[in-house]
């Protein structure tokens, strides 16, 4: 369970523009589950992530990070409704990876959008997309807490809203 406010006020936009921007685009219904707070040690990050770094009143990354399964499952939606070319990817390429990170990438600008609206004293920095779990000793610099918020895809899987915080909750 989230047991801070101002940490579910910056992630709340993240998983409601999830939530919406998946159904409006490509037909997905998407349930927040409950968050938590997850153990440093045993966060794995395994597949396609946006991440974004907050600074100002919530020090740390969030990301919107997907297994490959249910990455893979959103880039064929977002390419079969984008795409002339219908075949559909067994596989992260580069054709359903660059589909995933434009997509994603335009959740978070929304969610920012939606962020910058409210006077929470949290500054966001541009989103960036990895690939790479090479990157999570990274990632993982310096953080203290991780608020971990699942999302469930209905019949296609769950991807995950992580907020790896530098401070203790």
């Amino acid at each position: 369970m989230i047991q801070n406010s101002l940490q579910w006020d910056v992630l709340k936009p993240f998983a409601d523009k999830s939530c919406q921007t998946l159904y409006n685009t490509i037909d997905l219904s998407v349930e927040p589950g409950e968050g938590f707070q997850e153990k440093i040690k045993n966060f794995h990050f395994n597949g396609y992530a946006v991440v974004v770094n907050t600074t100002g009143s919530v020090e740390g990354r969030i990301l919107i990070h997907h297994y490959t399964e249910t990455a893979l499952a959103i880039a064929n939606k977002i390419m079969d409704k984008q795409e002339q070319d219908k075949s559909v990817a067994t596989e992260m390429n580069d054709r359903a990876s660059n589909a995933l990170a434009e997509f994603s990438l335009a959740l978070v600008e929304n969610a920012v959008l939606n962020l910058s609206k409210k006077d929470l004293k949290v500054k966001i920095s541009p989103a960036y997309f990895i690939k790479d779990t090479q990157n999570i000793d990274q990632l993982l610099e310096g953080v203290k807490s991780i608020i971990t918020v699942p999302m469930k895809i209905d019949n296609v899987g769950t991807f995950y809203i992580n907020y790896l915080l530098n401070s203790k909750i």
